[in-house]
């Protein structure tokens, strides 16, 4: 295998001038020694920075149109190292060590148990996007109204008056409430109303408690 690395490396050294014979030569050094180390890191930007800091050529240099020659040897010694020239993953990442949802599935011989984490799984995917779909619907709404002082006299006879809803509330808390409340929206989602004004998901679960929606329509019904 040596002798074939010899009879490429003339090759591409054939024709050449002396200063790219030379680099090519400082080049087959460098990978040689990388092969004998063990190394499978042959991408071009590890060796174009490991070369430059020998005082070889750059990365750069490599990737140029004019680079071919040097590319191809580096090929060859990855060949020989039985790797490509791309930058292998890295052995302990994130992405290695935890499996896949498909992997996990895969790995349960008991069809019950595949058929139950599967529908976890499938739950959980759910819950997911219904999560994302809450989060790019919700608004923020910075009120600016000037606090309500009760006044002193009003403090001692322990009576509080109220301003109505109209003064109390802007034209983007009624919608607001309008919107939470909305028969069409709430089907998207797959929500209900029970009789009592409960919010309910798909599955039954309450997500709004009993008078909720009840509440709100009392509210509209006062402006």
């Amino acid at each position: 295998m040596s002798a074939d690395i010899n009879l490429i490396l003339e090759n591409l050294k054939f024709g050449k001038s002396q200063r790219t014979q030379d680099s090519l030569n400082k080049l087959n050094t460098l990978l040689e020694t990388r092969f004998n180390a063990k190394e499978k890191d042959y991408s071009i930007a590890t060796i174009g920075k490991v070369s430059k800091a020998d005082g070889g050529i750059g990365a750069v240099s490599i990737r140029n149109k004019t680079g071919e020659h040097f590319r191809l040897l580096i090929d060859a010694w990855a060949t020989k190292a039985n790797t490509k020239m791309k930058k292998p993953p890295v052995p302990h990442s994130r992405k290695n060590e935890i499996p896949t949802d498909t992997e996990v599935l895969l790995r349960l011989n008991d069809p019950v148990m595949r058929a139950v984490i599967g529908q976890i799984i499938a739950e959980r995917n759910k819950l997911k996007a219904e999560n994302r779909i809450l989060k790019h619907n919700t608004e923020v709404i910075v009120d600016m109204r000037p606090n309500q002082n009760i006044g002193a006299e009003q403090a001692h006879q322990g009576v509080q008056v109220l301003s109505t809803l109209d003064s109390l509330l802007l034209p983007s808390d009624i919608e607001a409430l309008k919107d939470a409340i909305d028969e069409n929206k709430m089907a998207q989602f797959g929500w209900t109303v029970s009789k009592y004004g409960a919010v309910k998901d798909e599955y039954e679960r309450p997500l709004f408690k009993t008078g909720f929606v009840l509440a709100i329509k009392k509210i509209l019904d006062q402006l």
